[in-house]
């Protein structure tokens, strides 16, 4: 990849206004290789847009850099736009993919390469863990380019969250050697796991506890046990007056059954197509049961909309679940 690298390097160099997004409902990769990414471009004087079109969740408002984060923008006059873990453009929202179409170059770094690549540059590696591992080379060639440390404390912490959310605390089957070498390497610049985890998985609002609580009491499984799925109603949300961002991670609860090869967590947003998450145990591929319905992600980790009624919605995906697996085995 490093004719890729050089050429982004490039591009970057030339480029004076520059917006980065990634997919909607943001996770810690997204946001951390984003948010790194923005640290450093502004560093080096870059007139940089970050537009999420979910804004940033509250498990992750702790991230440095996090009030960079716009969900809107009239700005058409972007020299270069930078996607990042998007799987596919249109994962990053309706209302921004014009945003990055208007802009003259576009740039795509991306673990998930299976959905549609996209952009003038990719820089794309289904090997790694996450997509702060391909933003650290980057980072680190821009550095030396510009003849100045981009490295910093609160890059390295972006991009270590961005790890740690991806590799489920270094406990996924994405986890190598080379995960740990970088992890190594974000703590010597004062990032270490401890207090993302403490973040991300050990603290909640009571809000997600209760909507916790809610999906775990609507688990349901197939006949066969393999499939899993839970769902948040939206007079869930109502109740608690909760947010989507307020479930991150309930669906790992459900991967955690015994016997249970494909987890679901279905959110029902007023106003909005139900969202569903899917995680996979190893052997299974839950990328292409949300490609089925427009979405995607990777093997073990996707997501999709789909704009039926939550109990039809149930229905089309565990149906689709339940398929791919009977034709993986056979």
């Amino acid at each position: 990849m490093r004719g890729q690298f050089a050429q982004a390097v490039s591009v970057i160099q030339n480029a004076r206004r520059i917006v980065i997004s990634s997919h909607i409902n943001p996770d810690g990769d997204a946001l951390g290789s984003t948010l790194a990414l923005t640290h450093a471009l502004r560093h080096l004087g870059k007139d940089v847009t970050l537009l999420l079109a979910d804004g940033v969740p509250e498990i992750y408002r702790w991230l440095p850099g996090c009030d960079f984060v716009v969900q809107s923008t009239d700005q058409r006059d972007f020299d270069l736009a930078i996607v990042c873990d998007a799987g596919t453009l249109i994962r990053v929202g309706k209302s921004i993919v014009p945003v990055i179409q208007s802009a003259m170059i576009v740039m795509d770094i991306d673990h998930h390469v299976a959905d549609g690549p996209f952009g003038d540059i990719r820089i794309l590696d289904s090997r790694a863990a996450a997509t702060a591992e391909l933003v650290w080379p980057l980072l680190n060639r821009l550095s030396t380019a510009a003849g100045m440390n981009l490295l910093t404390a609160d890059i390295a912490f972006c991009l270590q969250c961005g790890l740690v959310t991806d590799t489920g605390s270094f406990r996924f089957p994405n986890v190598t050697p080379a995960v740990f070498e970088l992890a190594a390497k974000l703590q010597r610049l004062g990032a270490a796991p401890a207090p993302i985890c403490e973040h991300v998985f050990e603290t909640r609002s009571y809000a997600s506890t209760m909507l916790l609580g809610r999906a775990l009491s609507s688990v349901r499984l197939t006949e066969d046990g393999k499939v899993a799925w839970a769902h948040v109603t939206a007079a869930d949300f109502a109740e608690f007056n909760g947010s989507d961002a307020e479930t991150e991670g309930v669906v790992n609860h459900v991967r955690a059954l015994k016997g249970v090869d494909v987890a679901l967590l279905f959110r029902e947003i007023p106003g909005r197509a139900i969202r569903v998450s899917l995680r996979a145990r190893d052997g299974a591929d839950v990328n292409k049961i949300a490609n089925a319905f427009g979405g995607g992600g990777h093997r073990l980790a996707a997501g999709c909309s789909i704009d039926l009624p939550l109990a039809e919605a149930e229905t089309a995906l565990v149906g689709e679940a339940s398929r791919q697996l009977k034709k993986a085995s056979t």
